[in-house]
């Protein structure tokens, strides 16, 4: 193998495997254990397949991997994405089949961009960034120009919830974007992903379906969504003049 034998590409694969590892604090591990449990369980379950246990135990690493600014979180992403995506074929979600394609082909870029974008501090893991308020207008003028024009195409093919379809479809696709971009408003739209699939299961639930694990499911990637954002609001970059210490948007 070539470079096998070398020792500084040996030095330097150690080095990076331990950034990857540091920083973590006791509680951030019980939390990665947590939500680890919580979804094996949930999959067990559901006698879920076991391709399905492995993307969504892959799906959990990559979100909390992300959070804490791990490049390696887009290595867990290559293998959940095109997982989800065929489960989904499998189903006939083409919507979801679509969506998780779009995630698989993000994981190259979002690999290059964070792998050039390292923070000095191992604990931050990359260098957060944010947008300025005039781009968060033009990113929320598209957002809301978009979901309603695939609300008007989802209706006119009967889809079920169609408002709500479109909405988490377009909120996803954005935050992946800006999760590419080391944004920290990616959290937010990830925040308001999971409180729309909240309320969608909650009917199903109520409507006596069977979406009691799937509800759980979503409450969890909710809490973890919020003690994420929390923790890139730490390391973001402050605005001229404002204080860092200031948890600002």
């Amino acid at each position: 193998m070539p470079g096998g034998n070398d020792p500084a590409a040996s030095g330097r694969f150690r080095a990076s495997l331990g950034k990857e590892f540091s920083g973590w604090r006791p509680g951030e591990v019980c939390w990665l254990a947590f939500c680890l449990l919580s979804i094996v369980s949930l999959s067990l379950y559901w006698r879920d397949s076991f391709p399905g246990i492995v993307a969504a135990a892959s799906g959990v690493m990559y979100t909390v991997l992300a959070g804490k600014g791990k490049v390696s979180c887009y290595l867990f992403g290559l293998v959940n994405a095109p997982l989800y995506a065929w489960l989904s074929w499998r189903q006939a979600y083409y919507g979801d089949m679509a969506l998780n394609l779009y995630y698989f082909a993000m994981m190259f870029p979002g690999l290059w961009f964070w792998s050039r974008n390292l923070s000095a501090d191992p604990a931050s893991g990359i260098v957060k960034s944010r947008l300025p308020p005039r781009e968060r207008a033009v990113w929320a003028a598209v957002i809301a120009i978009s979901s309603l024009a695939l609300w008007a195409v989802l209706s006119a093919f009967g889809g079920s919830r169609p408002l709500c379809d479109a909405f988490t479809d377009v909120l996803s696709v954005a935050a992946m974007l800006l999760t590419v971009k080391r944004c920290i408003e990616q959290w937010m739209l990830w925040i308001a992903v999971d409180a729309i699939e909240i309320f969608m299961w909650w009917g199903v639930y109520r409507a006596g379906g069977e979406g009691i694990s799937v509800l759980l499911m979503w409450l969890l990637f909710l809490a973890n969504g919020v003690y994420l954002f929390r923790l890139w609001l730490k390391d973001r970059p402050p605005r001229p003049g404002r204080s860092p210490d200031i948890l600002e948007i």
